[in-house]
């Protein structure tokens, strides 16, 4: 990213060159990337045949976040990626997890495409979720190009403490990397609900449990002007499940 602060000195010219190949040096990267999404869905396929279901979840999480990427830039990359091509992704990784015996992982990412009909017959195979009254674990929320935004709560003495990590991924926020937002608060062992406050921005946030995808938070955001000290868009309203329990 160019500095005009620090270039004030250089011409116009060198600016507009300084530009271009930084436009060059992205297309490379997208069209390198997309290149490697069909071979991401074979070496996954490849272990999930294996029974090496760990390797195979790393290889379609790529091949997903990747297909999605593609189709956001298919004008550069030139590759068409469908949606279609998308959710047999993401229901790859699901059933992945589902073989390491990690059912709520799984259950997430079949979430991702909740109204298809893959996703439906896949969620009905999942193990009820268990429903614990220690609200600690890792929690998430699917956020663009295949990744998550978390809220992990952990016990300390007589509260929890929990801890937002968000992102925001523009368009081309694979390769240049998202815009990041945190926060912490605490929340008494016997509560359900906290809430966290920066300027004028209030996030609230309530414990539920949910009997057919399992525990989760249900955050709303009110962020006035402050944008709640985060980055560039970045949000924490939403929902988020339980998908570890430390």
């Amino acid at each position: 990213m160019i500095k005009i602060s620090q270039l004030s000195m250089i011409t116009a010219t060198v600016i507009l060159s300084s530009s271009s190949f930084a436009e060059l040096s992205f297309e490379q990267e997208l069209q390198q990337g997309c290149s490697k999404v069909k071979q991401y869905a074979q070496t996954g396929k490849k272990f999930y045949d294996q029974k090496q279901y760990a390797q195979a979840a790393k290889q379609f999480e790529d091949q997903a976040a990747w297909a999605q990427f593609c189709q956001m830039n298919a004008e550069e990359s030139g590759i068409k990626v469908t949606d279609r091509e998308i959710e047999i992704a993401n229901n790859n990784v699901g059933l992945s997890y589902a073989k390491l015996g990690k059912p709520q992982w799984a259950r997430v990412w079949f979430l991702k495409d909740k109204d298809s009909k893959t996703s439906q017959y896949n969620l009905k195979q999942l193990p009820k979720p268990k429903v614990s009254t220690d609200l600690q674990g890792t929690y998430v929320r699917a956020n663009g190009f295949g990744q998550w935004d978390y809220i992990k709560v952990s016990k300390k003495q007589n509260k929890y403490q929990v801890a937002f990590d968000g992102y925001y991924f523009g368009i081309r926020g694979l390769i240049y990397g998202p815009n990041m937002g945190q926060f912490e608060t605490t929340m008494p062992i016997t509560a359900k609900q906290t809430s966290y406050r920066y300027e004028d921005c209030q996030i609230k946030l309530q414990f539920v449990n949910d009997a057919q995808n399992g525990q989760k938070i249900e955050v709303e955001q009110k962020d006035g002007e402050s944008s709640c000290g985060f980055g560039h868009n970045v949000y924490a309203g939403g929902t988020y499940y339980k998908v570890e329990n430390k």
